[in-house]
C-alpha cells in the first residue's frame, strides 16, 4: 500500500513537471512575439523621426542657400537625440543637398535637388526631387 501512495505521488510529481515546462515554453514564445513587434514599432518610429528631421533640414538648407548661393553645408543638433548633416554641391543654377539624419543609433540619407533662379539681389528656388538614398 505504501509503495502504491509513492507511486502516485511521482505521478503528480513529473506530470505537474511536464505540465510547468510547457507553460514555460507558451510564456517564452509570447515573450519573444512581443520582443519582435516591440523592435518592429522602434524601427518605424526611428524611421518616421528620421524623415521629419531630414525636412526641417532641408527648409534650413533651402533657406541658408537662398539667404547665400555660397552655402556648402552645416551639422545641426535638431534635439538631444537627433543631428544632421547636411552637403550642398553644384552650380549657381543648380544644387544638390545630401542629408544625413543621425537620430540615436538610427542613420538614414537624403538627397534633394533644387534649381536656383536669380531676380535681382533675391534668389528663389524649386525643389526638383527629394529622396530616400
Amino acid at each position: 500500500m505504501k509503495f502504491l501512495k509513492q507511486k502516485r505521488g511521482s505521478i503528480a510529481l513529473i506530470s505537474l513537471l511536464i505540465i510547468s515546462a510547457f507553460t514555460l515554453l507558451i510564456v517564452l514564445a509570447a515573450s519573444e512575439a512581443s520582443i519582435s513587434t516591440y523592435q518592429i514599432y522602434l524601427n518605424e518610429s526611428s524611421g518616421e523621426t528620421a524623415y521629419y528631421g531630414a525636412e526641417s533640414c532641408l527648409e534650413e538648407a533651402i533657406m541658408r542657400i537662398e539667404g547665400d548661393s555660397d552655402f556648402s553645408g552645416t551639422t545641426l543638433a535638431i534635439d538631444a537625440s537627433t543631428s544632421c548633416t547636411i552637403t550642398v554641391t553644384g552650380t549657381s543654377e543648380q544644387k544638390t543637398i545630401s542629408i544625413s539624419v543621425d537620430y540615436g543609433d538610427y542613420s538614414q540619407n537624403y538627397e534633394a535637388i533644387l534649381n536656383i533662379v536669380q531676380d535681382g539681389s533675391v534668389y528663389n528656388s524649386d525643389l526638383v526631387s527629394w529622396e530616400e538614398v
